[in-house]
Parts: structure tokens; sequence; C-alpha cells
């Protein structure tokens, strides 16, 4: 089976992560991967996380698009027929790379416009599309003006008549979608949460009051509540250190006593991670959470938001405290100070490391694949 998937060089995100955990498990099997990336900067450094897979087996094609800035398609578009036909000369290239390489499934990452872009290329040479759910776009630009927001709900609903299977990262996500996107059941969807992979050796857990953040700053992310209850511990004197690792860019209202990190790759994200007593994900929502995900798989005590997708596997692995809304960010406050530097039972870690296991979560992701190659 050859495959076509969307690639992205991000340190941070769900779909990095993911996509070079599936490509280091695929590496050198099969016919190998054509990596496409759309990418919307004029400058931008090497991709360093695929430099590991064998040159012969993955081919990855790069597209710079930051002459068709998506503001302006949006400035001038009144529907997203609009926006389809300032992107056609990007869906013609796209369509002429997969008309030449010819996989027999194309695997797509979230629905923002970048693999919207390649799903109509895909569709219109009738290669089958398996998606896989980062985020729910329609929610995402919950705060857009409304002509954007209803062209975003077209451009994510639109996927719907060219995709043959879903993958969801979490019940919660495919619930979301289905109630409020498309209204209805989904035929061929499939629940099978990210990968975490963890390193062989277990990692000493820190016990001091070090609390940080991890992610892009989004007002779905809803950091301005780690920041609060950051506020919150220094008016309550309980003394601790908080971080936020995030892209460089303007963050209106950061407590100046927030250490603020770039991204980094995932082995020194480990080592920050180590470094840390408690990891907080706030977000408004979430489909899945990566980040929680590998700090417990970790042994770091984690405290999320119960509108995360990665709440069910907190639940199944009994750590139901680590779970909480985030409506009383005083009680959030409280419950924080329990968990930083607390211990994770043996029993608890090894039910979440084999819930989210690489090597079973990437076998199911790649049975779907089978099932959409077979299908033409």
């Amino acid at each position: 089976m050859r495959i076509a998937m969307n690639v992205t060089r991000d340190y941070l995100g769900g779909i990095g992560t993911s996509n070079v955990n599936l490509l280091t498990f695929l590496n050198g099997t099969g016919k190998g991967v054509i990596g496409i990336e759309l990418n919307a900067r004029r400058h931008m450094r090497g991709a360093t996380s695929f430099w590991h897979l064998s040159p012969d087996w993955f081919e990855q094609h790069i597209f710079n698009i930051h002459d068709l800035p998506l503001n302006k398609a949006l400035e001038r578009a009144k529907s997203l027929k609009d926006v389809e036909k300032y992107y056609r000369p990007i869906i013609s290239m796209v369509k002429k790379i997969l008309r030449r390489e010819m996989p027999d499934v194309l695997f797509l990452n979230g629905t923002y416009y970048l693999p919207w872009i390649i799903s109509i290329a895909a569709h219109e040479l009738g290669i089958p599309i398996v998606l896989r759910y980062a985020g729910v776009l329609s929610l995402e630009t919950f705060k857009f003006k409304p002509r954007e927001r209803s062209i975003f709900l077209a451009m994510e609903k639109s996927f719907r008549k060219r995709v043959f299977s879903f993958i969801f990262p979490s019940q919660l996500c495919r619930d979301v979608v289905e109630k409020k996107v498309y209204r209805r059941p989904i035929e061929r969807a499939y629940v099978i949460p990210n990968p975490v992979n963890t390193p062989k050796i277990d990692i000493d857990r820190s016990v001091e009051r070090r609390i940080a953040a991890v992610g892009r700053w989004d007002a779905i992310k809803n950091f301005k509540a780690f920041f609060d209850v950051h506020k919150i511990l220094k008016k309550q004197n309980w003394d601790h250190v908080a971080t936020f690792v995030t892209k460089r860019e303007k963050i209106k209202n950061i407590p100046k006593t927030i250490n603020l990190l770039a991204p980094m790759r995932q082995e020194g994200l480990y080592q920050f991670y180590k470094s840390q007593g408690l990891i907080i994900a706030p977000s408004l929502f979430e489909t899945f959470g990566n980040v929680p995900m590998e700090a417990v798989c970790l042994g770091i005590p984690v405290l999320v938001s119960d509108k995360m997708g990665c709440a069910d596997i907190l639940h199944m692995a009994g750590l139901d405290n680590m779970v909480m809304s985030f409506d009383n960010l005083k009680e959030v406050a409280i419950r924080a100070k329990q968990l930083c530097g607390q211990e994770i039972l043996p029993k608890q870690l090894n039910n979440l490391r084999k819930t989210l296991d690489p090597k079973t979560i990437n076998e199911q992701v790649v049975a779907v694949m089978r099932e959409a190659a077979g299908s033409i």
C-alpha cells in the first residue's frame, strides 16, 4: 500500500507528533509514503522530524503558499466556492503530484484549509481518503466574524462528501462532530486515541512545586485560565514556579512571574516534563490532548479540563482526580496544590501506557487505511 499524507514540521501539536509516530512505525514497509506539506511561511527551518526516515521510502513535497494568505482569501470570499477558486492553482499543483505518484490512500489530519486543499485534489483523482480529526474547525473559529465562521463551517462539512473513513481521537470528538457539525451519525467512523511514544526507561518525577502549560496560543486552548490559577496560587502564598511553553508571540496580560519557553523537540519536551510537578491543560474543547497524555505516561501528574477527549483515558486508568471543570478556578487551584508532585501508581501507569501503546494504535490506523484503499 502506497500512502500519501499531509505533514507538518512544527514541534508543538498533536498532528506533528502523531504523524512522526506513524511514519516511524511504517518506515521501510509497504510501497512508501508521500508527505505533502503546504507551508504558509516565507522562511522555514528544515523538517528534522523526518530525517530518520529512509529517503527511498519517504518522499516529501513542499508547497510554499505564503503568496496566497488565507486572510486575503477570506476578505474577498462570499462563500467557500470563492476560497476554492482562490486556491485552485495550489489544488492543481497538488493534484499533479498525486496523479504522478498515485497513492492507494490519502491519510489526512485535521479539517483546516491546508488538508482541505489536499482533499479536493485527491477526491478529483478518485483517491480514497481517511481523515483523522485533529481539532474541530467550526469550534476553533468561534471568535471569528460571522461570515468567516460560516465559511469554515462549510469547509469542515465539505469533508463529508470526500472522506471514506473518519478516525476520531476520542468519543467526545465524535459526539461533537456528529451533533454539531454534521447533525447525524457518521458511517465508517472509528474512535482511536492518539499514540504516546514515551521513552523505554522510567523517568524520575519531580516533587518540586513547578506547574506548566504547553501548547499554541489560541482562544480555545484557554491558557488564560492557567495564568489566573497561577495568580490565585501566588495570592495564597503557595510558593511555586510557573512556565508556559509556546511559540514566541505577543500574549496579552501574561503575568511577568510566568516563565516563557520556546517549543522544543520531543526529547527536550520529555526532559521538561521530568522537571515539572504538574502539567495543566485547561482547554475549552480539545479532541484529545497529546501534551497531558505524554506527561502522565512519564509519571508526571496532570490536571485537564473535562472538555478534553483525553479525560476518558484518565478515567479508565483510575485517575479521576486529574479531570475537572475549569469553571471555578479557585477549585482548580486547590486541586493543583493537591496534585503537584503526586505519585502515579505503577498499575495506573501501566494502564495508561497499554491504552496509548503506539504499536497497537498505529496498527488500527493502518487497518482503516487498508479498508479505504480496498474500496476502489
